[in-house]
């Protein structure tokens, strides 16, 4: 209701200049040339502007996402918030070329970033929801391709112009939409692995890995383009205040990342033998054979079933090797599909 009463009063407020303009001037040309040079009839235009990438962005969102949850508006709220204040910092580099191309320029990325976050959310929440029709991936599907391609060509727009005219303003959007275009691939990466996961009968054992690697290989990507913009603006202006801390923040994910994927590999390298199987006595031992991880209860395989001259071995089934109950330093005792799974997240006891 709000909006809509904004939008009547911004609607009539255009026209009124307009129309005013066009009473007050002797032909259209003349019209246009106040109405460019009155600051009060620009910001009303603007502000009309605005408004219309409002309306449009709503009809586009009312199609690829329907109704969104409190969560994604939420997110919409903080991430379009802390990107005004960080154009506001990259304004004081650019000052100098501070103009209507440059708001033109900086409502079409805050327009698609909020689509990217919005896809963020959305394939995220596929695995909260496995049931989604099939409507939710034909637009959703449709959505990524759409981003993907427009920050393809924004990307070498901004590059181009840059190439031909020398360092200017443009250089800060073809780095903001290099980093989009990390940020949907990485989109895409997850919708595939979680429609992978989603199609399979049974549970993927290895797919966080995959997201794992997929983040860390983005992370990479996007702390590669952080260093190259951000030498680059050294260079040519000044300290950019307004990536320090993406630099900082992506640095360090990158980093703590890699040290996750070194403990992991280093505790899973010889699982069977830094981990022993659990014995009857273990389990009768503990107070609860519950596997805190899965909450599945905890039974000891017989191992000479799973003996490759054993007839019965592949009727046996893998299934009750990953379930063989494994016993840490600490003697907590847990499935191993499990054990693996958490460790694959987090390189502790669980019960730490």
């Amino acid at each position: 209701m709000r909006l809509f009463i904004y939008t009547c009063v911004s609607a009539g407020l255009a026209c009124g200049v307009v129309l005013s303009s066009m009473i007050h001037r002797s032909n259209f040309y003349a019209a246009c040339i106040y109405l460019s040079k009155s600051s009060a009839c620009m910001m009303i235009l603007l502000n009309m502007g605005f408004i219309g990438c409002v309306l449009f962005g709503k009809a586009l969102q009312a199609l690829f996402f329907g109704r969104l949850r409190a969560i994604e508006v939420e997110h919409l709220y903080e991430k379009s918030w802390y990107a005004v204040t960080e154009t506001c910092l990259a304004m004081t580099i650019f000052r100098e070329e501070f103009d209507l191309h440059f708001i033109v320029v900086f409502t079409t990325l805050l327009f698609l970033k909020i689509f990217h976050w919005l896809c963020q959310d959305r394939v995220d929440f596929m695995e909260q929801s496995p049931t989604n029709r099939l409507t939710f991936h034909v637009r959703l599907v449709n959505l990524l391709s759409l981003l993907l391609i427009l920050d393809i060509v924004l990307a070498n727009h901004a590059i181009q112009v840059t190439l031909s005219k020398g360092p200017t303003m443009m250089i800060m959007f073809g780095f903001e939409y290099t980093i989009l275009i990390c940020t949907i691939l990485s989109v895409i990466g997850k919708y595939v692995l979680n429609l992978i996961d989603l199609r399979s009968e049974q549970t993927w054992e290895g797919k966080s890995m995959y997201v794992f690697y997929l983040d860390l290989v983005t992370d990479f990507f996007k702390l590669v383009t952080y260093i190259f913009f951000f030498v680059f603006i050294c260079f040519y202006y000044q300290l950019p205040l307004h990536i320090v801390r993406d630099l900082y923040v992506t640095f360090r994910s990158f980093i703590q990342k890699c040290g996750d994927l070194y403990r992991y590999r280093r505790a899973t390298r010889n699982m069977n033998e830094l981990y022993p199987n659990a014995t009857a006595e273990d389990l009768s031992e503990s107070t609860d054979n519950t596997c805190i991880i899965c909450r599945e209860e905890m039974h000891i395989v017989n191992t000479e079933m799973l003996e490759e001259d054993n007839p019965e071995a592949a009727a046996y089934g893998e299934e009750n090797v990953l379930n063989q109950p494994k016993k840490l330093p600490c003697d907590h005792i847990f499935h191993f599909h499990c054990l693996r799974s958490w460790l694959e997240r987090q390189q502790t006891c669980p019960t730490w």
